[in-house]
C-alpha cells in the first residue's frame, strides 16, 4: 500500500510593517526616548500613526530631565498626567506662529496653546522657546522645544484655589463672579498677586475680602486683569498695559525680573511665577504686591 505524504504548506510571508515618518523619528531619536516612554505611559503611540498635516512640539531628554520628567518619574506618572502632556503637544494643522503676537491654536487636549514668532525670528509657545525652525516629518510639522510649556488649569478658579498661596485672590473672583461676568469671551492676563501681597495691602484673610465693600474689591479684581495674552517674552517689550478697571499699569524690568507699578504704588510688584494658562483664554503671571489703582 502506497504512504500518504503528508502535504506541505509554506507559511505566509509576514505582513510588512510600514512606520510613518514620525513613528521612525521617535523610535529611532536618542534624544526622545523620554518622550517616547511618556507617549507609552499614556497609551498614546498610536498618535504617531497619523500622517497628516498636524505640528508636534517635541521635548528632547534634556529638556525632560530639566523640567523633573526622569526615568523613574515618567514611570509613576498616571496614563491620564502623561497623555495630558501629550496631548497638549499635538496641534491641529501646520503651525507657523505669526509675527509680533500671540495667535491661539487648538491642540488634542482640546484647550489652546498660543504661538509666536518675534522680530528675531524666535518661536515661542506659551512663553517657551523652541529650539529652531520646524522640521518637516512626512506630512507634519515638529518643534523641538527648549522648556515644556505645562498643561493648563480647567478654569480659572480652578487654578486659583488649586494654589495655597492665591486663596485669597480666588476669593476675590468668587465674590465679584468676574469670570462668568465678564472674562467669558475674548483672551486676557491675569495679574495675580499672592496672599502676603493681599496681608500686606491690608486684606488679611477671605474674610477681609467678603467683608470689604463690593464696589472696591471688583475695581481691585478689575485693575488687575488686561485685554490680551501676555507671556514672559511680550512683557519684556511692554512698558505700560491697560487694565479692564481703565487705569493703566507700568512694566518694567529690573536686574532680569519683570516688574509691574500700579497708578497709586510707591513700590513695584516683582513677577514671581510666570506663564501659567487657566483654560483656553486666561494666563496667569502671580505677583508679591496688590496693584492700586
Amino acid at each position: 500500500m502506497a504512504s500518504v505524504l503528508p502535504s506541505c504548506k509554506k507559511a505566509a510571508p509576514a505582513a510588512k510593517v510600514t512606520l510613518t515618518p514620525m513613528q521612525t523619528l521617535v523610535n529611532s531619536d536618542t534624544t526622545l526616548t523620554l518622550f517616547h516612554q511618556m507617549l507609552l505611559q499614556a497609551n498614546d503611540a498610536g498618535l504617531l500613526a497619523n500622517d497628516s498635516a498636524i505640528t508636534w512640539l517635541l521635548p528632547t531628554n534634556a529638556v525632560l530631565r530639566a523640567g523633573g520628567y526622569t526615568e523613574v518619574f515618567i514611570d509613576s506618572m498616571s496614563s491620564f498626567q502623561a497623555d495630558e502632556l501629550i496631548r497638549y503637544s499635538y496641534l491641529s494643522g501646520k503651525v507657523t506662529p505669526q509675527n509680533g503676537s500671540y495667535t491661539g491654536y487648538s491642540t488634542l487636549l482640546g484647550y489652546t496653546i498660543y504661538g509666536m514668532t518675534d522680530s528675531s525670528s524666535t518661536v515661542y509657545f506659551n512663553g517657551n522657546t523652541a529650539a529652531s525652525n520646524p522640521t518637516t516629518v512626512g506630512n507634519a510639522l515638529v518643534y523641538r522645544m527648549n522648556t515644556i510649556p505645562s498643561t493648563p488649569a480647567d478654569s480659572l478658579l480652578a487654578l486659583l484655589e488649586g494654589d495655597s498661596t492665591l486663596s485669597i485672590l480666588a476669593e476675590v473672583f468668587v465674590r465679584t463672579n468676574l469670570v462668568d461676568s465678564l472674562l467669558q469671551n475674548g483672551t486676557f492676563t491675569l495679574l495675580a498677586p499672592d496672599n502676603n501681597a493681599f496681608i500686606n495691602a491690608g486684606y488679611d484673610s477671605v474674610g477681609a475680602i467678603d467683608s470689604a465693600n463690593f464696589s472696591t474689591i471688583l475695581q481691585l479684581a478689575e485693575y488687575h486683569v488686561v485685554t490680551g495674552a501676555y507671556f514672559t517674552n511680550t512683557l519684556l517689550g511692554a512698558s505700560s498695559l491697560t487694565s479692564l478697571q481703565g487705569e493703566t499699569v507700568a512694566v518694567s524690568v529690573s536686574n532680569g525680573t519683570t516688574q509691574f507699578k500700579g497708578k497709586t504704588n510707591t513700590s513695584n510688584a516683582n513677577l514671581i511665577y510666570s506663564n501659567q494658562v487657566a483654560g483656553s483664554n486666561i494666563i496667569v503671571q502671580k505677583i508679591d504686591e496688590v496693584l492700586s489703582p
